[in-house]
């Protein structure tokens, strides 16, 4: 069963390693030929960049896990104190019985 899947996962992964390479190879050339210290400085504001996009996407994550754990916790509530079969069961369509 595995085995299909690690196939299909690694086409996918050589197909995009081929649309990616020659993109990468022709930035690697250009920035190798420029001088140390400007490869320095492009170095340090893409980690920059990096490290805010990697902050700001921490912060809308937390943001989503908090909404989903207090969503949670309202059907947990809903389904526990029986609110949800008396509702479910005032609708009469069988697809709930």
């Amino acid at each position: 069963m595995f085995g299909n899947f690690m196939i299909f996962t690694l086409a996918i992964t050589d197909t995009i390693n081929e649309f990616i390479q020659p993109y990468l190879e022709m930035v690697l050339d250009n920035f190798v030929e420029l001088d140390p210290w400007l490869q320095a400085v492009m170095l340090l504001v893409i980690a920059i960049f990096v490290i805010v996009g990697l902050f700001v996407f921490m912060k809308k994550f937390i943001k989503l896990f908090i909404v989903l754990a207090i969503l949670a916790a309202i059907f947990w509530f809903v389904y526990t104190q029986g609110y949800l079969d008396s509702i479910l069961s005032g609708i009469n369509t069988g697809l709930f019985t």
